[in-house]
């Protein structure tokens, strides 16, 4: 006998018997299509630091401010490197690329020494006026490398630790499996111990911008060599919109919140020389979109502080792969703010930069006078070039000696690195005080091979006297543009015995 059934049920078992036979197939194809989408995440083992260095950070942690404004650091990429160790070194290709293993020891150092991490949210907290957080790092990562999701991920869970990944939105999912898929980043962010931040849609890149020269399209006019002329300013601007724009949107269009924050491709924010309105244009652009702005490289210390959050441009410290857990724990203490308040300067000379900004080793010739072969006219050092930048309300007492009737000085500079650095030349018989490099009053004072020098800085003013005497007063713009610490210089045209600095300290303003 025949079996029928009715239309509707004959239509139902039909889709059953189809969603029987096709669900294998299905079910394949989707796990297919993870796979292009979503690669596999490798677990590193634990690194063990060696005992001493363990306990060197676990002293600095009890030295250190319990709060201090956060240091931002900047990695590229974590993965295994290659078989050739050159590739590490500056220039290779893997010289931006931090192993696990070195991963893991870094951030287990930073946490032995005291630093927590904090998040792109709590990092603009503190760029906007918020309160200074407990000590801590702002972990960045430029480009957004997949190293992030298959190495880094794991290791951040591991310390509880959180990062940013600043994302170069037109790339991804391109050239896989180098950047990172659009399913990872959701991943990422569904953890909650990654955010997104912004570098650029489509602009990290090398463009020619002149005869012979190239440099970053998003702070330079592209060149045109058939034509023999600069891309209009009017083009340039509409140029650099357009990519914002589209970057906003990839964020928009993955259900990703707005980026806050903002890197420059190449540390290149423009060339105010060369190409002033390009230059100019770019940082308006960003200044007017972003919290804030990242680079690697500035041209002078502009670490995380009230001082670079006003000027919109902070400075990271920058992770390469030849970089030791020691060595960044030792980079993030230099760029830890501490007060006002140091005793004896002259006990650490790693607490010293050269004018080239370079660290000093030996600080004998801004104390007995020992100018070097390299710089034989003048010795100069900052003190806490980066931990200073935010001091204000303190006094400087130093007594400069050996001051010759016919020769040499000794200047002492504060609020060095702001817009309004203030200096103290004393001569033998003589005192100048200067703004920038204007001399804005003088003094004779009672001819000595030594005085003894106080100069306070305080919002709005600049005080320095000699030997007791009149005041020498200079106005100077309230705010945090105008902080900053101090800085030393000897200089003598003479071949013989140089003056130096027999004593020196900084102390809170009365």
């Amino acid at each position: 006998m025949t079996r029928w059934w009715p239309r509707p049920l004959g239509a139902l078992l039909s889709l059953v018997t189809l969603l029987v036979v096709a669900t294998p197939f299905g079910v394949s194809w989707y796990l297919a299509d993870l796979r292009r989408h979503v690669g596999a995440q490798r677990d590193t083992a634990v690194t063990r630091l060696d005992p001493a260095d363990l306990r060197r950070f676990t002293e600095l942690a009890g030295r250190l401010p319990q709060r201090a404004a956060p240091v931002v650091v900047a990695y590229h990429d974590v993965r295994p490197h290659g078989d050739d160790p050159a590739a590490t070194e500056p220039g290779g290709r893997e010289h931006y690329v931090v192993s696990p293993e070195e991963f893991d020891a870094q951030l287990t150092a930073l946490r032995a020494a005291g630093y927590r991490s904090i998040s792109t949210a709590q990092y603009v907290h503190y760029l906007r006026g918020g309160a200074v957080p407990e000590r801590s790092v702002y972990l960045t990562f430029d480009d957004g490398t997949r190293g992030l999701w298959a190495y880094a991920d794991r290791i951040l869970a591991r310390h509880d630790m959180v990062a940013a990944s600043y994302l170069i939105t037109g790339q991804v999912g391109e050239h896989r499996p180098y950047y990172l898929s659009w399913a990872e980043i959701a991943r990422m962010a569904r953890s909650g111990r990654w955010d997104f931040q912004a570098h650029t849609h489509d602009l990290h890149t090398r463009v020619q911008t002149g005869p012979g020269t190239q440099g970053s399209p998003l702070t330079h006019r592209r060149w045109d060599p058939a034509a023999e002329a600069q891309e209009s300013l009017a083009a340039y601007r509409q140029r650099l919109t357009a990519d914002l724009d589209a970057m906003f949107a990839a964020f928009a269009a993955h259900d990703l919140p707005r980026p806050q924050l903002f890197a420059y491709p190449f540390s290149e924010v423009g060339d105010a020389v060369t190409d002033p309105a390009a230059a100019g244009f770019s940082r308006e652009l960003v200044a007017g979109r972003f919290a804030g702005a990242l680079t690697n490289k500035s041209r002078g210390p502009e670490p995380s502080s009230r001082r670079s959050a006003a000027g919109g441009q902070v400075e990271r410290a920058e992770v390469y792969a030849t970089t030791s857990a020691a060595e960044l724990v030792s980079a993030v203490v230099e760029r830890t703010a501490v007060p006002a308040r140091v005793s004896a300067p002259f006990t650490n000379p790693w607490d010293w930069r050269d004018q080239q900004g370079e660290p000093m080793t030996d600080l004998s010739s801004l104390t007995a006078g020992r100018f070097t072969a390299a710089s034989p006219r003048r010795a100069y050092g900052t003190l806490l070039a980066y931990a200073s930048a935010d001091w204000t309300d303190y006094t400087v007492d130093a007594t400069p000696r050996g001051l010759r009737a016919d020769g040499g000085t000794v200047t002492l500079t504060v609020r060095v690195d702001s817009d309004d650095p203030v200096s103290v030349r004393v001569a033998h018989g003589r005192v100048a005080l200067l703004r920038g490099d204007r001399v804005v009053a003088e003094a004779a004072l009672a001819p000595a091979a030594a005085h003894r020098v106080t100069v306070t800085v305080r919002d709005g003013e600049t005080v320095a006297r000699v030997d007791g005497g009149p005041a020498l007063r200079v106005p100077t713009p309230a705010g945090p543009r105008s902080t900053g610490g101090l800085a030393v210089a000897v200089d003598d045209d003479a071949d013989r015995p140089h003056p130096s600095v027999a004593t020196l300290g900084v102390r809170a303003a009365d």
